[in-house]
């Protein structure tokens, strides 16, 4: 195999992994090639791409519309018996939020 049929074939695997939509070692497996040898091409060939020119002006440019950022989980407030109370907007940690329940409902909290 030549050099340029080589990479060739590299180019045709990069790009079959790209669109199976299967992780790396699953391609691999399904493929009989070696997951370090799809990495190495891979990384060849992304450090090999040239950078784009920059266009000026707006021919080129597509039209984008940016919605407003909202939680991903609904907030939930927490009423605590001293009467403080505490707004939660994300996930977090079961046992960060015990220990700071505790410490706010402490006598010197």
């Amino acid at each position: 195999m030549t050099k340029d049929e080589k990479t060739a074939y590299w180019r045709r695997q990069v790009d079959g992994f790209l669109v199976s939509g299967l992780s790396v070692k699953n391609y691999c497996a399904r493929e009989g090639i070696a997951v370090a040898t799809l990495h190495y091409w891979r990384k060849r060939f992304a450090d090999a791409v040239e950078p784009r020119p920059i266009v000026h002006g707006t021919k080129g440019f597509l039209p984008v519309t940016l919605a407003p950022v909202r939680p991903s989980v609904s907030p939930v407030e927490i009423m605590l018996l001293s009467g403080r109370s505490l707004k939660l907007t994300g996930p977090m940690d079961t046992g960060w939020l015990h220990t700071l329940v505790r410490v706010l409902e402490s006598p010197c909290g």
